[in-house]
C-alpha cells in the first residue's frame, strides 16, 4: 500500500465506526504550551476537557484525523530508520463515546484485517503503574483475555513509555498502550483518564 492508500483506509475505517473526519490543524498551534504541533491529540485538548463540544462542532463524540506534526521531542533521534522531523500522525479520538475496549479492538482489527499484518509480528506495552497512577490492568486484560494476545507479548512499562501528557504544566493525560510491529512502535493508544493541575496533582 502507498502512504496515500493507508491514509484513505484509516479515515474510511474509523468513519465506518462513527468517527467524524476532521482536517489537520496548523503546524503553528493556538496552544501556548507548545511551540509547534507535535501530536494529533493537541487540537482536541479542549474536547477532552469539555470546554468545546464535539457533538456540536463535528456531529459526533468521536473524531479521526491525519495531523501534520513536527516532533521536537524526537529531534535527537532524527535520521535513523524510524524517526523523522516532520510526518503525519493518523489518530482516532473519543470524547465520551468509547474508551479502552473499543480503542484496543479497533486498533488490532485495523492492523490485522485492513493492513493484513500477521498477528505474530505484533507485540504491545501497557502502563506498569507508579506511586501516582495504578497499573493499567484493564488494558492488559483486554489485550490478553479479549484479543487473545499471549501474556509474554504484553510488556509492562513505566511513565516514560506508557503515559501521555500533559503538554505544558496542565491538561488531559493518562496511561497508554503502544502497539509494535517487528519491534517498531506503530500506534500509541492514549487513555485520557486524568487532568493534571499546575501543582502536578491528578
Amino acid at each position: 500500500m502507498s502512504s496515500e492508500d493507508i491514509r484513505k483506509s484509516f479515515l474510511s475505517f474509523f468513519k465506518e465506526k462513527g468517527h467524524a473526519i476532521v482536517a489537520s490543524s496548523s503546524l503553528l498551534p493556538d496552544d501556548p504550551s507548545v511551540l509547534l504541533t507535535t501530536a494529533g491529540m493537541q487540537q482536541f485538548k479542549k474536547y477532552f476537557t469539555q470546554e468545546l463540544d464535539s457533538k456540536k462542532d463535528f456531529g459526533s463524540l468521536s473524531a479521526v484525523s491525519v495531523q501534520k506534526c513536527f516532533r521536537t521531542s524526537d529531534i535527537d533521534e532524527v535520521g535513523d530508520k524510524t524517526h523523522l522531523t516532520f510526518f503525519e500522525m493518523l489518530g482516532n479520538f473519543s470524547f465520551g463515546g468509547y474508551f479502552k475496549k473499543e480503542a484496543i479492538h479497533w486498533g488490532y482489527e485495523y492492523l490485522t484485517e485492513v493492513l493484513n499484518i500477521n498477528p505474530e509480528r505484533i507485540t504491545v506495552t501497557v502502563f506498569a503503574g507508579d506511586k501516582d497512577v495504578p497499573y493499567d490492568s484493564e488494558a492488559f486484560d483486554i489485550w490478553h483475555k479479549e484479543v487473545g494476545m499471549a501474556a509474554d507479548k504484553i510488556e509492562k512499562r513505566g511513565r516514560a513509555d506508557n503515559f501521555w501528557g500533559p503538554t505544558g504544566d496542565e491538561g488531559p493525560c493518562g496511561p497508554t498502550t503502544e502497539i509494535y510491529v517487528d519491534g517498531v512502535e506503530v500506534w500509541n493508544l492514549v487513555f485520557n483518564q486524568y487532568y493534571q493541575h499546575k501543582d502536578k496533582t491528578l
